[in-house]
């Protein structure tokens, strides 16, 4: 194996672990910071962050005036978007009424939707009926995991269900979205300029929404949000879009085998949270979808 193979699955295992135990400082923080706060100051540390790092490397970001700055910002503007404003809320919201193990587990679904995206917007086609099967099979996944009850009631526990799913959509529309841009733009100025375009919509949402001046989290929320901001959406940002710009979409979307194993394993042992028979099956479904949608035989 070449030392840049080697270097990717690297990537993938340290950012999977990353992503996994976010679902775990969610879970933490979720009481005492409401979604869209939460997501507000995740974006804006990791743009801190970022930022820090766009000028010690003697970068700097575009300005947004000029044909090219008001393009390129629109592009920070959708990416920032749809990878961390809407789905990080989605995500804190979820996890109001779903454990973390299986806010992580219903994630994994994401490289189903990146191959169906991927086909619609003509960046890969799917061909072949093993591709198909994986599509059928991850979706299959996810009736197991909502339950009956999901096809009967919209409401309780089903819509924060729904919320993941429709933040795991979020993530595979960005990961096709981005693909060409990691190839064109900067990783680290990507990165914050990404941030700073979603800080811009989603710091004023938090104030309109949820009043946060009056908020007084405890040290475990405040230090579970600050490592999200950090380590889980600074840092990762930029672990991501080098891993988009060196290997593509769909190989990119194998971080959500380890995922949900990760992000469930850490908070049955450190939250006490129970896995059952439905979980574990819905599991297995999943990552035979994701394993079949990536087969080579598949293509």
């Amino acid at each position: 194996m070449s030392s840049r193979a080697l270097r990717d699955y690297g990537l993938v295992v340290t950012l999977s672990l990353i992503w996994g135990s976010s679902f775990l400082l969610i879970k933490v923080a979720i009481d005492e910071v409401p979604p869209v706060t939460m997501a507000a100051v995740r974006v804006v540390i990791a743009f801190a962050v970022l930022y820090l790092l766009v000028r010690l490397g003697g970068q700097s970001l575009a300005p947004p005036w000029g044909a090219g700055g008001r393009v390129r910002w629109g592009h920070y503007l959708v990416i920032g978007m749809l990878g961390n404003g809407i789905p990080f809320s989605l995500v804190s919201w979820g996890e109001i009424e779903i454990t973390a193990a299986l806010a992580a587990i219903l994630i994994g679904v994401m490289p189903v939707f990146t191959v169906i995206f991927a086909h619609g917007f003509g960046v890969e086609r799917v061909t072949g009926p093993g591709r198909l099967a994986g599509i059928a099979a991850g979706l299959a996944g996810l009736v197991v995991l909502m339950g009956p009850a999901a096809l009967t009631e919209m409401g309780g526990a089903a819509l924060h269900e729904l919320a993941l799913i429709g933040a795991a959509a979020c993530y595979a529309a960005t990961a096709v979205y981005a693909r060409r841009l990691t190839l064109r733009l900067a990783l680290v100025p990507l990165a914050a300029g990404s941030m700073a375009a979603s800080a811009m919509v989603m710091v004023p949402a938090a104030l309109i929404l949820e009043t946060p001046w009056r908020l007084s989290p405890g040290l475990g929320a405040g230090s579970a949000v600050a490592a999200l901001g950090v380590i889980a959406t600074g840092f990762a940002s930029i672990i991501y879009f080098r891993l988009l710009a060196s290997t593509g979409p769909t190989f990119a979307a194998t971080i959500n085998y380890l995922i949900p194993v990760f992000g469930a394993g850490l908070s049955v042992v450190l939250l006490g949270e129970q896995v059952g028979p439905r979980e574990v099956l819905a599991l297995v479904l999943i990552l035979s979808g994701i394993a079949l949608v990536r087969s080579p035989l598949s293509r």
